[in-house]
């Protein structure tokens, strides 16, 4: 008799454990997905500005205000009612995409013109449209704001179009893909952990690159050490302010630019605050020559599906030896 009661006293304790347990744990996005299913949702889905969106129903009509993100659509051949202006020479617009009304450019779309479209769904940038999200929500619209920067901010992405499309297996094939491809690259380059510096350009100003870039993303999965990643940050910031004496005292083998702006005044920006220097000469990368401009395509606008070619094209740069 003590037996039995012991093993339903210990019974009735692991069961107070587990409950203990579950509701302890913390509520990620997949736990509140399966909660609102239940409910009758679609899906909810949490983006990177904190919050849960919900879909009551599979969205019909999607605008996408980030031209980085266009092609996670296309990719899964989902349709779209309005999308951002594709201006920039290194954008490429899905053809797919080419009648699909333009609600304006990435930083002045059009709210009147989105709310014309009678979108059940906008997808938008987290850094670009953040004011955005209330006005378009206060008018009945759910906002999803992504970001767009790191790889693995790309495979997040993409898994959130396979939500909003109903096609996750698609969005994960397409997945394991680009990963096969980096993986190739990434076996290929040495891990000598040279040191890079990666200088972004505007007319206005100079910074340096961090990991959360995506130069900087593109450097570390190469074993290239950055010399910024030591720079004190919170954890969204990809670019710190460029300092010359710190520059020389790391001394990098490589040193990338990427720049924003027009070609002309980039160039007179770089010549006042970096080259004008004496101690620029002096740097191991400037002397042997190992000073490259990063493309646009690749570094300025999100690679996105395109990610394993940017990876491919700096270990190029990086690697000459290996990579021809």
């Amino acid at each position: 008799m003590r037996t039995k009661r012991w093993f339903l006293w210990a019974g009735l304790c692991l069961c107070l454990f587990a409950l203990f347990a579950a509701g302890c744990a913390p509520q990620n996005a997949a736990t509140a997905q399966e909660r609102d299913q239940a409910d009758g949702a679609y899906a909810v889905i949490t983006d990177d500005m904190g919050r849960n969106v919900r879909l009551a129903e599979k969205p019909q009509r999607v605008v996408v205000l980030s031209t980085s993100l266009l092609n996670m659509a296309d990719a899964l051949d989902g349709e779209l009612a309005g999308r951002a202006t594709v201006k920039a020479e290194d954008a490429e617009l899905p053809e797919r995409y080419a009648a699909v009304p333009d609600v304006g450019p990435v930083y002045n779309v059009s709210v009147e013109k989105i709310i014309e479209l009678q979108p059940d769904l906008v997808v938008a940038s987290e850094v670009q449209h953040q004011k955005l999200v209330s006005l378009l929500e206060q008018n009945g619209i759910p906002v999803i704001a992504l970001r767009s920067k790191t790889y693995d901010d790309v495979k997040r992405n993409l898994a959130v179009f396979g939500t909003i499309y109903g096609k996750k297996e698609a969005a994960e094939a397409r997945a394991a893909e680009m990963d096969e491809a980096i993986e190739a690259i990434v076996a290929k380059a040495p891990q000598d952990h040279k040191k890079v510096a990666i200088i972004h350009a505007t007319p206005s100003s100079v910074t340096v690159q961090l990991e959360t870039s995506i130069a900087g993303c593109a450097a570390k999965m190469l074993h290239l050490d950055n010399v910024a990643d030591d720079a004190q940050t919170s954890g969204t910031m990809e670019k710190v302010p460029y300092s010359m004496e710190a520059l020389a005292e790391k001394d990098p083998d490589i040193i990338f630019f990427t720049s924003m702006g027009p070609a002309e005044k980039i160039e007179e920006r770089i010549r006042q605050d970096v080259m004008s220097n004496p101690a620029w000469a002096t740097l191991r990368a400037v002397k042997e020559g190992k000073v490259y401009v990063l493309p646009e395509r690749y570094f300025l606008l999100n690679p996105g599906l395109d990610y394993p070619d940017a990876v491919a094209y700096m270990a190029r740069l990086a690697y000459p030896e290996v990579f021809s």
